[in-house]
Order: structure tokens, then sequence, then C-alpha cells
């Protein structure tokens, strides 16, 4: 004869189990969290001119958003970022600053999305109200366009007035890049033409600082 089935033996044997299952389940997607949410730093010192150094904060990421209330990165789309990692829905990001502090400062919790990326390049966008131009003391919506070399961290601060906001796109190619480092080379024009659909050009502004970057362990603002 069968002894009888002990339903709390059972119970906390099946409880046992499910908590080790869940523990192990949480421990792999935490680490997998920590390895995608790792971002990588980088330090940008000017080719030529008076420049200060750049920081940029690279990371692979899902949490593109800060919450001002959790005061945290949180998840969330942008409308301007054109490519998603196959990373579990993670995308390349930036921020970019001169002045270390701002890394830790709320009100520059602003991460820079892809427009365009190939096997050589990045390219990162964000809009700016900057009086850059130099003849120009009035604050002018522009955009900020980075682009950086995959091989060498070489970076070009390209500032211009290809605004989304105000339906200028500009479409980049591998080559048009090559055009604008070789054309940062050589100091030429700071202005260029705009191409509308219907046929319309406007004659626009812009700034292009060359630097080259290299990795390093992190950013930490001096208190």
């Amino acid at each position: 004869m069968s002894k009888p089935i002990d339903l709390l033996k059972l119970s906390w044997l099946v409880f046992t189990l499910v908590s080790i299952g869940f523990l192990i389940s949480y421990g792999v997607t935490s680490y997998q969290s920590r390895v995608v949410d790792k971002p990588s730093w980088m330090v940008c010192e000017a080719v030529k001119g008076l420049k200060k150094p750049q920081y940029i904060k690279f990371h692979n990421t899902k949490k593109v958003i800060y919450n001002i209330y959790q005061q945290r990165w949180v998840e969330g789309m942008a409308s301007t970022d054109v490519f998603k990692s196959k990373r579990k829905g993670t995308r390349p990001t930036i921020e970019i600053h001169e002045n270390k502090i701002r890394f830790t400062k709320t009100i520059y919790k602003r991460k820079q999305f892809l427009i365009y990326v190939s096997e050589k390049y990045y390219v990162f966008y964000k809009e700016i109200n900057d009086n850059f131009f130099w003849s120009s003391e009035v604050s002018k919506v522009a955009a900020q366009h980075i682009i950086i070399k995959r091989d060498d961290l070489i970076m070009l601060d390209y500032k211009n007035e290809w605004v989304k906001n105000l339906r200028r796109n500009k479409k980049y190619t591998d080559v048009i890049i090559d055009k604008l480092f070789k054309e940062a080379d050589v100091n030429v024009k700071s202005y260029e033409d705009i191409l509308f659909s219907n046929g319309k050009t406007l004659k626009t502004q812009r700034s292009l600082d060359v630097f080259q970057c290299k990795k390093i362990a992190d950013v930490k603002a001096k208190i």
C-alpha cells in the first residue's frame, strides 16, 4: 500500500524549485542588462584651433529618456532615431559635453540619436539653440551633427542649419561625409546651401571642427 502524499512537503518542494528558477532567471537577466547598459567614455581633443576638449558617453541601451521624477534613465522611443540594434532593441546613443559636471546635472540629461550609420561612420543628431554663427548675437535654432569614424575615433563636430523640425533633412552617404572631413581640413567656406524639394535654395551657416577621441575609463566631475 503506497504512502499518502504529504501535501505540505510537496508544496514546499514546488515553491523551492520555482524560487530557484526565478533567482537564476533574474540573475542572468540582470547580468545581461548590466552588460548592455555599460557605457563607453571618450575624451576628444581638437586637432587644431583652441576648442575645448569634449567628453562623450557612448551608450548601447534601451534607456533613452531621462525621468526627472525617478532620477534615472528609462526606456522610450525617439522619433529621430533611424537605427535599432538587434540586441533586444538597444540603440547607440551619445551624450557630449565640454564640462564634465553636466553629465550629473538633470537639466543636461539628453541623448543624441543616430540619423546615419554605416560600417565606417556614426552620425548623431541634436537640435540646439546656439549663437555659434560668428556674425550673429541672436540665438537661433540650429543643429549639431556629431560624426564619428568607427575605426580611429576621429570626430567631426558639424554645426549647421539642417534642423529636422524645420523639415530640413540632410541625406548622408559615406562619400558626403568624406567630403565634409576634407573641407574641415582646409578651412573652406563657413556657409552652405540647403536645397528644398520645390527647387528653392537657402544660404545657411555652418562650422566644422575636427577632434581626435580616445577611450577613457570614466568621466568623474570634480566637486
